[in-house]
């Protein structure tokens, strides 16, 4: 039914799925469904695309605030559905300057996962119920030691939990990708506040992750302004003898305050 749809729909508006856009649309009823499942009061949508998840949202929800940045979709959107609680904004999400939302429920474009999440992680929500692609998913929920445990894991811990919920086959989209999705949820839970010492401390370390601390941290001294004379210093540093990989968020803090310390 709804890939019937899905064709009416591109050959109506003779459209066809942008790979500069990311524009894999998900087709299966069962992944939409679950997903609208998680939507209540004040929903935000990124990325709504041909309306599918927008529609069922829209019968569960108070308000749908749906944001695409692609004038052909935002078209579709209008003269293609009757909606009285969808407000369709044409925008680049990385613009919007939207704040409040009760809950947060999209399949987003995988090419921007990362500054799409990190714009979330500035906003106010209860929860977010997002698609992404299997391997970044994965690599939220990665801890210190793990293979893929990364500036992403590190920076998401910081700003919120994060459970995946269910995995997602290829066959669920339109066209298919080539790799599998995960459903996550995330929750804001901000654990301390952070600075662009604590960023650069984080890039810093994790351009080198397979690298003991004070290597690492003097291999990209640049990143501190700092030349070769800043070997005498990162000898003292905490967890000088750690990889980097096996380091919580807490105890790259206290990397990151002892740096701010003495530059």
């Amino acid at each position: 039914m709804i890939q019937q749809r899905l064709f009416y729909l591109l050959n109506k508006y003779n459209i066809r799925p942008s790979k500069k856009f990311s524009q894999n649309f998900l087709v299966s009823d069962d992944v939409l469904s679950f997903m609208a499942s998680h939507g209540k009061g004040k929903v935000l949508e990124i990325g709504p695309g041909l309306g599918f998840l927008t529609e069922k949202l829209s019968k569960v929800c108070k308000k749908v605030v749906a944001v695409e940045m692609d004038k052909k979709l935002v078209n579709i959107l209008t003269n293609e559905y009757n909606f009285d609680n969808v407000e369709i904004v044409c925008q680049d999400f990385l613009e919007f300057e939207g704040k409040n939302f009760d809950t947060v429920v999209s399949s987003i474009p995988y090419a921007i996962s990362s500054q799409i999440t990190f714009k979330l992680f500035e906003m106010n929500f209860d929860l977010a119920t997002l698609l992404y692609q299997k391997e970044f998913a994965n690599r939220f929920v990665s801890k210190p030691g793990d293979e893929d445990y990364s500036r992403l894991s590190v920076m998401s811990k910081v700003y919120s939990e994060i459970e995946i919920l269910r995995d997602v086959p290829p066959s669920a989209f339109y066209p298919e990708p080539k790799v599998w999705s995960s459903i996550a949820q995330i929750k804001l839970d901000k654990k301390f506040e952070i600075n662009t010492m604590f960023e650069n401390t984080v890039r810093a370390l994790f351009t080198h992750r397979n690298k003991i601390v004070h290597k690492a941290i003097y291999h990209s001294r640049d990143l501190f302004g700092k030349g070769k004379e800043f070997k005498q210093y990162v000898n003292e540093i905490p967890y000088k003898g750690r990889r980097v990989y096996s380091l919580t968020i807490f105890e790259i803090k206290e990397i990151s305050n002892w740096l701010e310390g003495i530059l």
